[in-house]
């Protein structure tokens, strides 16, 4: 007799971006640990409509949905059984309250999330490529993010140990020759700035950026001399991929951890990446006021609507 087909399960889960971050929540039930809010496809059901039914049951949001990121189905992504989830990405509003299968829920900033269940860390991964691109994710991130560091240490070695560069072939892929703007941002080993450089539109490829501004990170930073042979070795690489900076209304749009910020006004600029104001625990007024001292502006030029104020995100690839 032959056995009944078995069938993966559907199930949907949702990225859901508010103020300061995204919400997850805490299982109250095994697997347990963090994860985005989501669960089983009831027979009958859309998916869009289990997504909004599943988030107002586990944090008491309601939730817009916006985005379509992807199916994940990988066999061993969920330990009870073959689980395959379509995930989605909504906005919502408010101060999310575990509840139903979540013991408690939390928002946090998307590069910066506690270790998470099932295969969700990939799922932000993608998430933040999405949001940095403004397109589907590539390779898996781990061969991304690898590509690009290595691109990186190449470039850098090349540049300072005087030798050909090696470009691998995986640097012309589509993704990787797609324009991106980027920075890269070198440190010490005791966790010291050594040199940041970037840019904030795309001038080429994402992998050729890479290259090009670590290599002005090490060399061309006018904060520091330039990084001696002896010091390469050392040095953490960090690599943060923009998305297009898009003005903003008021200050109040700004979303500390979750914004860049660039200031301009009468021919001053100035730029902080999104996790310096979480790295100083800067709110929102001060980091508007340590941009604009670095732009050369008094602090309160941001109160000015003279001042241009416009925001992006990053997808940050740390150091391997």
């Amino acid at each position: 007799m032959t056995p009944p087909p078995r069938n993966p399960y559907l199930t949907v889960d949702v990225i859901v971006e508010i103020e300061g971050g995204i919400v997850l929540i805490e299982r109250a039930s095994p697997p347990l640990g963090w994860a985005l809010p989501g669960g089983f496809v009831d027979y009958g059901e859309e998916p869009a409509d289990a997504a909004r039914r599943e988030v107002r049951e586990e944090t008491g949001l309601d939730v817009e949905l916006t985005d379509l990121l992807g199916a994940y189905g990988a066999p061993d992504r969920d330990p009870r059984q073959h689980n395959v989830s379509i995930v989605y990405v909504g906005r919502a509003h408010g101060a999310p309250v575990g509840g139903d299968d979540a013991a408690r829920a939390g928002v946090f900033a998307p590069d910066a999330p506690p270790s998470l269940c099932f295969d969700h860390a990939r799922v932000l991964a993608d998430y933040r490529w999405l949001r940095a691109t403004g397109e589907r994710p590539p390779p898996p991130p781990g061969i991304v993010a690898d590509v690009l560091r290595a691109a990186a240490r190449d470039a850098l070695e090349a540049a300072i140990l005087r030798r050909p560069p090696r470009v691998a072939t995986s640097e012309h892929a589509p993704w990787a020759v797609r324009p991106a703007a980027t920075f890269v941002t070198l440190r010490t080993p005791d966790g010291e700035l050594r040199g940041c450089i970037g840019e904030m539109t795309a001038r080429s490829g994402l992998a050729a950026s890479v290259r090009d501004n670590a290599v002005a990170a090490a060399t061309r930073d006018p904060r520091f001399p330039p990084v001696e042979p002896q010091e390469l070795r050392a040095l953490s690489v960090a690599i943060s991929v923009l998305t297009p900076t898009r003005r903003v209304a008021s200050p109040e749009a700004v979303e500390v951890g979750r914004h860049g910020v660039l200031v301009t006004r009468a021919g001053h600029r100035g730029v902080f990446l999104p996790e310096v104001a979480t790295d100083h625990g800067w709110d929102r007024e001060t980091y508007l006021a340590m941009v604009c001292r670095k732009a050369g502006l008094p602090p309160d030029a941001w109160r000015d609507p003279a001042t241009e104020l416009a925001v992006f995100e990053t997808v940050k690839i740390s150091p391997g």
